[in-house]
Order: structure tokens, then sequence, then C-alpha cells
């Protein structure tokens, strides 16, 4: 499958739409998850191990290869876990290789015809895996006040 193109968007985007997108999975999926809890301490931890983000001596975080990172989330499902029907969001770092596709910077990916090896040079510091499950489903963990909750 070839990667298409990365759209810039507008964000935050309009509310109303956000609602109607959120409605309109929940009508057409009623018994998948409604949403995923992503603790932002999950979030850090994962950009530290991009090296998009080193916390300094000092307590503060420098910023680096921002414009090349980004996080891709796959729908997935742990058939051991009954909480939100087993659905989990696996999340990896990604970084744009030679070829403007943002790879994944993950346990055994390459970057296919890259002389410099960007990709492979993150994938070769990594403590784990590359791939994290950082979410908590809805249901159980719902704010059953939110407007996205139908």
């Amino acid at each position: 499958m070839k990667e298409s193109v990365i759209k810039t968007k507008k964000n935050p985007i309009d509310i109303n739409d956000a609602i109607s997108y959120v409605k309109l999975w929940q009508q057409k999926q009623p018994n998948n998850c409604k949403a995923f809890l992503i603790p932002a301490k999950d979030l850090i931890d994962t950009l530290e191990e991009m090296l998009v983000i080193k916390k300094e001596a000092d307590g503060n975080y420098s910023l680096n290869n921002i414009e090349q990172s980004g996080i891709r989330a796959y729908m997935a499902i742990d058939p051991q876990e009954t909480d939100g029907y087993g659905e989990k969001l696996v999340i990896v770092g990604t970084s744009i290789d030679c070829n403007g596709v943002h790879r994944d910077i993950v346990q055994g990916e390459k970057s296919p015809g890259c002389p410099n090896g960007e990709v492979d040079n993150l994938v070769s510091v990594l403590t784990g895996s590359g791939a994290y499950d950082l979410t908590t489903p809805c249901p159980n963990t719902c704010d059953r006040l939110s407007p996205f909750i139908y």
C-alpha cells in the first residue's frame, strides 16, 4: 500500500464537525469502543524514545526533528481483554524517510533505498519494540457527560 500525501489540517477542528464525526462512528459501530484515554505521560515517553523531545538536566525539554516526526495509531484487538470489547490503539512513532514516507519506528523497520538510514538509526536506539498500548478504552472509562457520548 502506497502512502498518500499528508494534507495539512486546521486544528483544532470545529466542535460541531467533531461531534458529527464521532456520532456517525458510534451510529455505524454501536458495538465498538467509543474512545480511548491516552495519558500525556505515555505520549511524552513515546516522543522521548523517538528522540523528538529530550529532558534536559534542568527539567526542561528540548525539541528535535519535529517536522519529520509523527505518531501513527493502529486499530487493534486484544482477545484477552473484555473492557471496551478488547479494542486498542497500538501507537508507534514515525519519521519521514528519504522517499517522503512516514516509516514506523519499530523493531525490524527499514528505510529502503535511503543512504543515510535516518529511520534505521532511530530503530537502532529503541529500548523496546517501539509499539505502545497506551490506551484505556471507553467503555468502561467514558466521560458520560461528554457531548461525544451517545
